[in-house]
């Protein structure tokens, strides 16, 4: 049996112990190599967010300020589009041409969506009647199996001319006996309609018509339903 020096057990735990530390440092660079990395991962994956979350605010920043112009461009379209029907009606009032582009149109239009004709029977536009001696004209007859539709135009409606609209009507059976027994539904219209104008046809029992934003509507339609019609 060979015998070992102190010496040589001493060189033999030097050598052991060298070469564990020499491992744990190989251990300890490569831990801090993966920590690292971990960290700059980490780095990027915050920095990755932060972009995230930037373009994300600068997205709903942007749209929010598209739905502003969008807004902005709709109500400049209404003021638009309103300026243009209130320039189209005074050059039709100027041109004569209401009754036949704008009013008569409209009122065979109503006659159907709004007064419920399931059919129209007749549509008149400047029509001439004599009764009794006198000739009169009236703008627009919309004829249904159970009422008519009295349309006269206006370019400048007053309170006065309502209530010679609604005496004219009141004799509009005289001038057309054949449609006697049929409800009479008269309608005032122009392109706008004053206020107070608008009260008195409501109290003549009469309906009011103007420009709306798309199309001609009737403004007291409500008013005069709620009493019984016209």
């Amino acid at each position: 049996m060979a015998y070992v020096t102190t010496e040589e057990r001493v060189d033999r735990l030097e050598a052991v112990f060298g070469q564990f530390m020499t491992e744990m440092a190989v251990i300890n660079r490569r831990a801090d190599e993966r920590n690292k990395a971990a960290e700059e991962r980490n780095k990027a994956a915050e920095e990755r967010n932060k972009a995230a979350e930037e373009r994300m605010a600068r997205f709903e920043a942007e749209m929010r300020a598209f739905k502003d112009e969008m807004s902005e461009f709709k109500d400049e379209m209404r003021v638009s589009k309103r300026e243009l029907n209130q320039k189209w009606g005074q050059l039709a009032n100027k041109l004569g041409t209401i009754v036949e582009d704008i009013l008569a149109p409209n009122l065979r239009r109503l006659a159907v969506e709004h007064f419920r004709f399931p059919v129209i029977d007749d549509f008149m536009v400047r029509r001439s009647r004599r009764h009794g001696g006198g000739e009169t004209e009236f703008d627009t007859i919309v004829v249904g199996p159970t009422a008519v539709v009295l349309g006269e135009a206006k370019s400048t409606p007053t309170r006065q001319s309502a209530e010679e609209f609604a005496a004219k009507a009141a004799q509009f059976f005289d001038f057309f006996p054949e449609y006697r027994g049929r409800r009479l539904i008269a309608v005032l219209g122009s392109w706008a309609m004053p206020g107070p104008v608008v009260e008195r046809l409501t109290e003549l029992g009469v309906y009011a018509m103007q420009m709306g934003e798309d199309t001609m509507e009737l403004v007291n339609a409500a008013a005069l339903e709620a009493k019984g019609g016209s």
